[in-house]
């Protein structure tokens, strides 16, 4: 493969606390995410991975060994931005009005084009003041809840790939999950436990379902209107 360079010359940064339409990642930016691109002097997904080692002790024929265990990796917004606080509706009094609070983020490296990339997490305050006489900015770690969506390509040919926790269902016979990629939970009572959401929100109709990722009927669930429901809906 050939070497390539890319650079983020058009980035936007997004961000709301109302959930989002249920669309693919690599889809068009159809919800109005609160638009704090010319803030951002960095901005980038972050992934922590979790590894530990399981130890097998030494016996009287062999020496101690270790094998190497993966667990799922955490994932966080890492920015750095200018401060507004002289702005009653910017970055800064969002952060700090949000604090702890649920949001969605919309990344995208060359505008709405992709490469971009989507997910949930929990609202960190950032810092309010510093040195005197010099542009204020701030360092910021976001934790995602869940693995995010990234929509891999360009403008012309594209994949999204992930979605983990921020996944959605949507109603069909069969349904599908959204973003493209999403992990779906197993079953109705995983997807309750998650916090998965629905679409539409209102009761689905007669017929409708999802499958989780648990195979057969087991998996199969629907929502009600108020929760998630085993099986088809009636």
């Amino acid at each position: 493969m050939a070497r390539n360079v890319f650079k983020i010359e058009n980035g936007v940064f997004g961000i709301t606390s109302t959930q989002p339409s249920a669309v693919a990642v690599c889809s068009a930016v159809v919800t109005p995410y609160t638009d704090f691109s010319c803030q951002i002097i960095n901005g980038q997904l972050v992934a922590n991975p979790n590894v530990t080692d399981d130890t097998i002790p030494a016996t009287w024929c062999a020496p101690e060994a270790s094998t190497p265990v993966v667990g799922t990796t955490n994932y966080e917004l890492q920015m750095t931005f200018l401060q507004d606080p002289q702005i009653m509706a910017g970055l800064s009094r969002y952060l700090f009005e949000h604090d702890t609070e649920s949001a969605w983020f919309y990344i995208g490296l060359n505008g709405t084009n992709p490469p971009k990339a989507t997910g949930k997490l929990r609202v960190v305050a950032g810092a309010f003041g510093g040195e005197a006489r010099v542009t204020l900015q701030t360092d910021i770690t976001l934790p995602v809840d869940g693995k995010p969506a990234i929509c891999f390509g360009d403008a012309t040919s594209s994949i999204g790939i992930g979605g983990g926790a921020s996944s959605t269902g949507v109603a069909g016979t069969p349904g599908t999950w959204l973003p493209a990629g999403s992990t779906p939970p197993a079953t109705s009572a995983a997807a309750t436990t998650a916090g998965v959401t629905a679409s539409p929100t209102t009761a689905w109709t007669t017929g409708q379902y999802v499958q989780g990722s648990t195979a057969g009927a087991a998996g199969e669930m629907n929502w009600s209107g108020t929760a998630w429901a085993a099986g088809r809906h009636a």
